[in-house]
């Protein structure tokens, strides 16, 4: 599991990861607190969403979970905004 930046272009803000889909508690212990997809990496680990998908709605990548996929996006904050996904081939 890593991150591809070989073929990024410099003034492109997308990176292409490879992970693993968990379900993890996101805001343990704060009015945010819900179950939320994670993007696990050797670089490290993710909140993931589409981009451009309602945050409050539930996660469209939720079913994938347990499955490797590789995704192209950008990361903001602490989230991945995916742009594309597919499931890694074995």
């Amino acid at each position: 599991m890593s991150a591809d930046n070989t073929n990024r272009d410099k003034s492109s803000p997308f990176i292409t990861l490879t992970g693993r889909l968990v379900l993890r508690t996101f805001g343990k212990h704060s009015k945010s607190e819900h179950l939320g997809v994670f993007l696990v990496t050797d670089q490290g680990d993710y909140l993931i969403r589409p981009a451009g998908a309602n945050p409050f709605m539930q996660n469209p990548l939720m079913p994938l979970a347990g499955k490797t996929i590789v995704t192209t996006g950008s990361i903001e904050d602490y989230v991945f905004l995916a742009q594309t996904w597919k499931e890694a081939e074995s």
